[in-house]
């Protein structure tokens, strides 16, 4: 298995979210991942666990012998490097961003199974287009990176709860222009 194939499955991708900058129990993990079985829970935090994505910060005792893994993500980046998506074939970084749609699509599911009532006061989605040039497009990205900084670097605290950032960019092919 690859290094993407096994970060981009749409179970352990959320698994590596839920862990990010968090420290959680299998127990704590399934509380977040209802949807998916103790089973397939486990077997998904073993690979990661053993590629060295995830790992175990404690083991705790239960009821005097049983003992409960800690788990959070190893200093392991969980992004894939330039030269693993540049060796990736055309097929095959068509089915990474695939699983990474999937995820997405998961994910709007799940807020729509839990969410009562009015839908997005709180959440949405938009696609704009962005006329730039090579420069341009490298001022922006600058600028956006440097306007969510500071938001992405927001702790966990009581009152804040955990909301997805997702950003794609494709670029628009000169043919494809009127």
């Amino acid at each position: 298995m690859t290094r993407a194939d096994l970060i981009l499955h749409p179970v352990r991708m959320r698994v590596i979210i839920a862990l990010q900058d968090r420290i959680l129990t299998p127990k704590q993990l399934a509380a977040e991942l209802k949807d998916v079985a103790p089973a397939t829970l486990y077997h998904h935090l073993n690979l990661l666990t053993d590629a060295g994505i995830t790992q175990v910060v404690e083991e705790r005792l239960v009821r005097g012998t049983l003992r409960e893994k800690v788990y959070t993500l190893s200093d392991v980046s969980t992004l894939l490097s330039p030269d693993e998506i540049a060796g990736a074939s055309k097929d095959e970084l068509m089915q990474y961003f695939l699983t990474f749609l999937s995820k997405i699509i998961g994910d709007h599911a799940r807020y729509l199974d839990l969410k009562e009532g009015s839908y997005y006061t709180d959440a949405g989605y938009h696609q704009h287009t962005v006329f730039l040039s090579d420069e341009e497009f490298v001022q922006f990205s600058q600028e956006l990176n440097a306007a969510l900084l500071p938001w992405l670097k927001q702790e966990p605290a009581p009152g804040r709860r955990r909301h997805l950032l997702t950003t794609i960019l494709i670029p628009e092919l000169e043919s494809e222009r009127p």
